[in-house]
């Protein structure tokens, strides 16, 4: 095959890879937030309860309340009406609360008309959970505009604890435990995120140290190393995003593959491709530049927001989110420049060592007579 049909070919399986995996391009967020500068934050929960616990999960994204009091706890709506119902029997929504349609997502939902119409204190309750545990989005506790606040707006280098209603800067959550009232209290805090340069600098130089080595003699196994390591910061990046996930173990590590659902197939191709070329097969170059552009652009140039703003989805830390998605985009946009050279000759001209065959586009020198 020529250099330019090898060239056509790649393009046109990136270009068919790349269309269907557009699709999950956002995905890499936890409960609809990617990156962020507005924290969340829980101050207090009073009066103090045994056996009630709130907690703020999910980068700010959900509220979480598991009670275990042995009593009914009510959760009120953004009106004062009955929202949620959490007790020994489990959980129960409200159809009547316009909050039960309101907090399905991080984005909102549209109530039902029966609910826009109920009266406040209205009912209509139905199970959802066994468990006496509850996950929501409360938009109570996060910022819902398009648009940052004039606080920060005005002077967004700076630290701003933004006002949530009227003059109160906490936002407050009220339930009802029994005949008692428990209110959670935090704050909504816009900490300016930090300078993105060092991380676009390490972009830089990882992809540079790549090129200089696909354009060495031993760049075969070279490649092949780059791309295990490419791909062991690529498993790592999607299990740290699952792991950023509210819940047990197992669901968590199950969202790491549900949020990112074309990474293993990057996995296996690059899996392929380091074999291909650790056995010296020069078409192992097609299958790492598949590989190192996917984990590049939804493991790197997706995840780039991570890299300049303080709040980041991660089980592991926020540096180390920044850190993998730096190594995915340097690397990986490494590998496809070092496959696009070698595939095309440009500024390249040793050929694997280990190759078992001539290339067929080689000639090979006839046999001269006697």
């Amino acid at each position: 095959m020529s250099a330019m049909r090898r060239i056509l070919l790649v393009a046109t399986a990136t270009l068919v890879w790349l269309g269907v995996a557009a699709a999950p391009a956002s995905a890499h967020s936890v409960s609809g937030v990617s990156g962020t500068n507005f924290e969340t934050t829980l101050r207090s929960v009073a009066p103090a309860v045994p056996g009630l616990t709130v907690k703020v999960v999910e980068v700010g994204s959900r509220l979480e309340v598991e009670n275990r009091t042995g009593q009914e706890l009510i959760v009120l709506g953004y009106k004062g009406e009955p929202y949620l119902r959490i007790g020994p029997d489990g959980v129960f929504e409200n159809r009547l609360s316009p909050a039960t349609y309101l907090n399905r997502s991080r984005k909102g939902g549209t109530p039902t008309e029966a609910a826009e119409k109920a009266k406040v204190g209205d009912t209509d309750w139905a199970k959802v959970s066994s468990e006496p545990l509850a996950r929501w989005h409360d938009h109570r506790i996060h910022w819902m505009g398009n648009i940052n606040p004039p606080d920060v707006r005005s002077s967004p280098n700076t630290r701003h604890v933004i006002k949530m209603s009227g003059d109160d800067t906490q936002w407050a959550v009220r339930m009802k435990l029994g005949t008692q009232d428990v209110v959670a209290k935090g704050d909504l805090i816009w900490q300016p995120g930090p300078s993105p340069l060092p991380w676009f600098a390490l972009i830089l130089v990882a992809l540079a140290v790549v090129v200089v080595v696909g354009r060495g003699a031993a760049w075969a196994p070279g490649v092949a190393a780059t791309l295990a390591l490419l791909l062991v910061i690529d498993v790592f990046h999607v299990v740290g995003l699952g792991l950023a996930n509210a819940g047990d173990i197992g669901y968590r590590l199950t969202k790491a593959i549900t949020q990112s659902p074309y990474e293993p197939l990057a996995w296996l191709v690059g899996i392929l491709a380091i074999v291909w070329l650790r056995r010296g097969r020069f078409d192992g170059l097609s299958l790492a530049a598949l590989s190192g552009l996917q984990i590049a652009l939804f493991g790197g140039v997706g995840d780039l927001a991570a890299l300049s703003h303080t709040v980041v989805p991660f089980g592991f830390g926020a540096n180390l989110a920044r850190l993998a998605v730096a190594l995915s985009t340097g690397l990986g946009f490494g590998i496809a420049a070092v496959a696009a050279m070698r595939l095309s000759g440009v500024g390249v001209s040793v050929r694997p060592r280990s190759a078992p065959v001539p290339d067929v586009d080689e000639p090979v020198a006839a046999p001269t007579g006697p």
